[in-house]
């Protein structure tokens, strides 16, 4: 919400400040002119990749503007969680728990563990499946920066098909200035296009799927070490480099935390602390 209320701002600040210097923005509007741009560009898009591509690209963009930034934090809680069912009661315990994990991989992982896969392949399997995911991301990064590339040349593209029109019209003086002006806003909707949509989109995403990649280690580390029935605290210890800003403490703590994903409010550690303190 508070990046597409920044998103709103920026683009009246920007019309505003564009008002001012041209004086009436419907100088600066035209829609030929744009299909042009725009439409030409998407197909050379689709030209140069496949629209599967295209389709994980928009759900991509969906997901990052409607997501909230990673949190490592709860991520790190569900791993501990399931450390800690993994250590005290055993696989049959381990599985329901798994199965309301928050992050698919993380559940995928959790299944490999109960399925009694051997933690050679385990690791192999994981590499393979984050390999894939990622590589699909980047893909899509690589669609934006392309995009970014062709917008600018689409619209020089436009511009001389513009001065074409008007030179063979020079019988018409009157009618140069306007045809000019014409031929230019492709230029500036190419420009456009690339460095305020294009550019940004594939700056975010890219910073996302870093985000991404951090929370695949961490989740990969995590399914290692609960297959090898490893102490919980050491598993906390050994995670805790992932965050930055806030301490492994308050990640546990289940009165500082709710669980932003699957997890059900009161969770199987949360019951267990529960029985101790009534206990």
């Amino acid at each position: 919400m508070t990046q597409m209320l920044l998103l709103i701002a920026g683009l009246a600040i920007f019309s505003l400040f564009i008002g001012n210097v041209v004086g009436d923005l419907s100088d600066m509007t035209n829609l030929k002119s744009y299909l042009l741009v725009f439409g030409g560009t998407l197909i050379c898009g689709f030209m140069a990749f496949p629209l599967k591509t295209f389709k994980g690209l928009l759900k991509s963009l969906h997901q990052v503007f409607r997501h909230d930034d990673k949190d490592n934090k709860t991520l790190l809680y569900e791993i501990e969680t399931l450390a800690h069912v993994r250590w005290l009661y055993g696989i049959r315990e381990l599985e329901k728990e798994g199965k309301r994990a928050g992050n698919h991989f993380l559940r995928k992982g959790i299944e490999f563990i109960v399925d009694d896969y051997p933690r050679e392949e385990i690791d192999e399997i994981m590499d393979r499946d984050f390999d894939i995911y990622l590589s699909g991301k980047m893909a899509q990064v690589n669609i934006l920066n392309t995009l970014a590339k062709l917008a600018p040349a689409i619209g020089f593209v436009g511009t001389i098909i513009g001065l074409i029109s008007v030179l063979n019209n020079m019988q018409n003086p009157e009618e140069i200035g306007k045809g000019m002006s014409l031929a230019l806003l492709t230029t500036l909707y190419g420009s456009l296009l690339s460095h305020f949509l294009f550019v940004p989109l594939a700056k975010k995403l890219s910073e996302y799927t870093r985000t991404e990649c951090i929370q695949l280690s961490i989740i990969k580390e995590g399914v290692m070490a609960i297959s090898d029935k490893r102490n919980p605290k050491v598993v906390s210890h050994h995670l805790q480099s992932y965050l930055t800003t806030h301490s492994l403490q308050d990640a546990r703590s289940p009165d500082t935390l709710s669980p932003s994903g699957n997890l059900p409010e009161k969770s199987f550690f949360q019951r267990l602390l529960m029985k101790k303190e009534t206990g």
